[in-house]
């Protein structure tokens, strides 16, 4: 299978269909307003990788990230590491992320916890990053890497933006 065919095969396998309803549904059936939500009140459903928000939180101390710097989170799902960044750190954020329907429900999720201005979706391949050189401060991703299989082109993306 080409890389068009790879990419297209794994934004599919990440595509559920009315991703957001069921989310916000899952949040009231947890007793969460949804008209208030936090950063914290995601977690569950946001941080799509092993260890969850403590391990975003522990990676987050770890980067020596300085306030408002500029992070490209490839392949960051719905954003919950973005949204950490941005909480957290201080940080502007882009996700770069395969699934459309994931950009769409992140940006949702985003503007709900108030970080709209600071945390962005951008639908795309992370061999092909729609950025120019030297566009971040710092590039960031959480077990993403898994689903890419030119790793060689994948890091010449990453070191060129």
């Amino acid at each position: 299978m080409g890389e068009s065919g790879y990419a297209d095969a794994v934004s599919a396998h990440y595509t559920a269909g009315d991703l957001g309803g069921k989310i916000l549904a899952s949040l009231r059936a947890a007793g969460k307003d949804t008209d208030t939500l936090q950063v914290d009140d995601l977690a569950q459903i946001d941080q799509l990788h092993s260890g969850g928000a403590q391990a975003t939180r522990a990676l987050i101390r770890r980067a020596c990230l300085q306030l408002g710097m500029s992070v490209l989170d490839v392949g960051g799902g719905l954003g919950g590491p973005a949204r950490l960044l941005a909480h957290d750190a201080a940080c502007t954020v882009t996700v770069l992320e395969l699934s459309e329907e994931f950009c769409r429900v992140g940006e949702m999720l985003t503007g709900s916890v108030g970080l709209a201005g600071r945390v962005s979706f951008r639908q795309g391949n992370a061999l092909e990053m729609p950025f120019p050189d030297g566009a971040f401060d710092v590039v960031w991703t959480q077990h993403a890497t898994m689903n890419i299989a030119e790793k060689e082109r994948l890091y010449r993306e990453v070191y060129r933006v």
